[in-house]
């Protein structure tokens, strides 16, 4: 068992919300830090890469440490933008608790609300803290209000904010909040927790509730165990409401259970340093690690050493000889491993839905020719780091391709090559990634007989199945024509023959069946059944015809009734499916699916639109047909199974010439 109580916090926001200024104020208040790190003038301390400090904006997640209450909070600052949201999803998968961020001058914003649906799926503890009370025209009752309603939350405030005197806002502790009882907030956070406590709902409806300390500790009770959302309100900017953020993380959120006897990590985020080399960020869920150990990694399916352990503190590394249960630290190893690799022989998987998917691919090229072959690198070590960019360098037409999620991401792709680098490079424009599925169904015939020693003949029948179903294989041949060695291959390289079609996109929502098919008692080998599978699938889907199906997005917008108008327009013309518009007040609400092809762009005319008061939530949500048409088109990347004499000698290791 652990000596100390370790837990591990995230700080999820929209973007300027005043995250990581929450963060620099909870490690200055706690006495971690002897001065207050500032966002603006760069001297933030989770914010340590040059360019968060040049754009002030977070862009990788990173891990600080403080103490309070004798509890030591392992605090993990996220990104706030959606284009940076891969790193969100890889911290929330090692989070005890989260602290979520919501600015009281803007209100719940679309990226809120991504946020809070991964919050719900994971079942992690939050504590709502609504910032900036201090700015002009913040309305906290409408804040805290809409914050339910759109999120579907039941909130109880800890506190309440006083802005009776312009400049001078005042936080009230809820136990002296007798005076604002009959406010919006108190009012609704009482019937809150009366609809969850049946014992309270009796004194409420009586009006016995001058007890208000009786009242916080049963609010608080419903908080631990899940049935209401604790709410705080304050402002970074004054040092408001971090003390009560201190002590609700402390009083609030559950301590962890989920630990194993046996050594066991979670890989949340990997970087490269000039000196340290390959650095690995890992949260410890079992027996302690020590240096020089070796532990499974399980994306790599084999046994890695452990050089050095470090542990990260303000900024920097500390080096350190053993890792505990709960514990995040830093660990360098001679192997490459992947963000999201598990290390040991546990199930740390990650089944949750990701807010990061990424549908738009680019070409990246080298402005100078001569780094052609760095600028190769440099992306491996950026994928390394970033796995959703998915890069693949296809070295017989000399380019590069990554995924992206969005503009912004570009742009600091291309300042990262040439900070680290010295690389200049340009991105071509960003293209929506389709997929492929069968039009029909088809037969493919594959026999792999020459030159010898080889022999592996098999029929694929090819049938579509439907949108979102995925890829489905079974076999009717019998284990005496091919036995269950030469079978298991066949099934091994089902995905990877799927990866391009006849369009050059990835193949899904399919059903494949080995309808025939025979081996060699003498000639035959596991490799021939593995070399001649895709052949067979992709001749299958050659003969069948292949439909393009395209991302979707279902799309939620609010804003002022007055621009209902110019808005439906937008959408027409992106041949949008629309919803019945839904009246509240002064706005609308606006729901909906739409191609990512046609709203790829949509977020800045909408921002334009609406003067940056309207609200756009697009999630990807699912794929449907699309017209095959020659743009669309792209070319097979290396070489094609269906170039079947080149594709045996690539196979048989005559030439290289497939991506990397």
């Amino acid at each position: 068992m652990p000596s100390k109580t370790v837990l591990t916090i995230g700080i999820l926001a929209h973007v300027d919300a005043g995250k990581t200024s929450i963060t620099e104020s909870l490690l200055h208040h706690s006495g971690a830090t002897s001065s207050l790190g500032s966002v603006d003038k760069g001297s933030a301390i989770t914010d340590d890469l040059s360019m968060e400090k040049s754009r002030g904006i977070s862009i990788k997640a990173s891990a600080v440490s403080f103490v309070w209450e004798d509890i030591e909070f392992q605090l993990v600052d996220t990104p706030g933008h959606i284009d940076f949201s891969a790193e969100v999803d890889r911290s929330l998968s090692i989070l005890d608790g989260v602290i979520l961020v919501v600015s009281a001058k803007e209100g719940v914003q679309a990226h809120t609300l991504n946020l809070w649906e991964s919050l719900v799926e994971r079942g992690l503890p939050v504590i709502i803290f609504f910032n900036k009370i201090d700015r002009a025209g913040v309305d906290v009752e409408r804040v805290f209000m809409e914050f339910q309603k759109d999120l579907g939350a039941k909130l109880f405030a800890l506190n309440y904010p006083d802005l009776s005197l312009p400049g001078q806002p005042k936080l009230i502790d809820f136990v002296d909040c007798a005076q604002y009882k009959e406010t919006t907030i108190l009012d609704t956070s009482m019937e809150n927790l009366a609809e969850c406590d049946e014992a309270f709902l009796a004194q409420y409806l009586e009006g016995e509730t001058a007890d208000l300390g009786q009242v916080l500790k049963r609010g608080k009770d419903k908080i631990k165990s899940g049935a209401l959302y604790g709410a705080l309100f304050g402002s970074a900017k004054l040092g408001l409401g971090i003390n009560e953020l201190l002590n609700s993380i402390s009083n609030l959120i559950p301590r962890p259970k989920n630990y194993h006897t046996t050594q066991a990590s979670k890989v949340f985020k990997v970087t490269f340093d000039e000196k340290k080399g390959k650095l690995a960020y890992i949260k410890s869920y079992g027996e302690q690690l020590k240096s020089k150990d070796v532990i499974r990694s399980q994306s790599l399916d084999k046994d890695i050493k452990i050089n050095q352990i470090y542990k990260p503190h303000l900024g920097d590394l500390i080096q350190i000889s053993t890792l505990e249960q709960g514990e995040i630290g830093v660990i360098t190893t001679s192997d490459i491993i992947y963000s999201g690799d598990v290390l040991g022989i546990e199930n740390l998987d990650d089944e949750f839905s990701k807010i990061s998917k990424a549908v738009l691919g680019v070409q990246v090229i080298a402005v100078d020719e001569k780094d052609y072959q760095k600028l190769g690198e440099a992306l491996d070590i950026l994928n390394i780091e970033d796995p959703i960019l998915d890069f693949k360098w296809f070295k017989e037409d000399k380019e590069f391709h990554i995924k992206i999620l969005g503009p912004i991401q570009t742009e600091v792709l291309k300042e990262n090559l040439i900070q680290r680098w010295g690389i200049e490079a340009e991105f071509h424009q960003p293209k929506v990634i389709y997929k492929e599925t069968p039009a029909t169904s088809a037969e493919g015939y594959v026999r792999y007989w020459m030159p010898k020693p080889c022999w592996a003949i098999m029929t694929f029948l090819i049938e579509p199945a439907p949108l979102g179903s995925g890829v489905s294989f079974d076999s009717k041949v019998r284990t005496s024509d091919i036995s269950n060695k030469y079978l298991n291959e066949v099934k091994r390289a089902i995905p990877w023959s799927l990866k391009q079609g006849i369009h050059g996109y990835e193949v899904t929502d399919l059903s494949i069946t080995l309808i025939e098919g025979s081996e060699h008692n003498v000639h035959s080998n596991p490799g021939d059944f593995l070399l001649a599978t895709p052949m067979g699938v992709l001749r299958g889907l050659e003969n069948a015809g292949s439909d393009l199906i395209e991302p979707m997005y279902a799309f939620e917008i609010k804003a002022n009734q007055d621009l209902l108008g110019p808005i439906a327009s937008d959408l027409n013309q992106m041949k949008a499916m629309i919803d019945a518009p839904v009246f509240e007040h002064d706005f609308f609400t606006l729901s909906g699916r739409v191609s990512v092809a046609e709203a790829m762009n949509y977020s800045i005319k909408f921002n334009a639109t609406t003067s940056g008061k309207g609200r756009l939530k697009l999630i990807l949500d699912g794929y449907e047909k699309t017209t095959t048409t020659p743009d669309k088109i792209r070319g097979y990347k290396g070489v094609s199974p269906l170039d079947e004499s080149r594709w045996i000698l690539h196979m048989r290791g005559a030439f290289k010439a497939d991506e990397r």
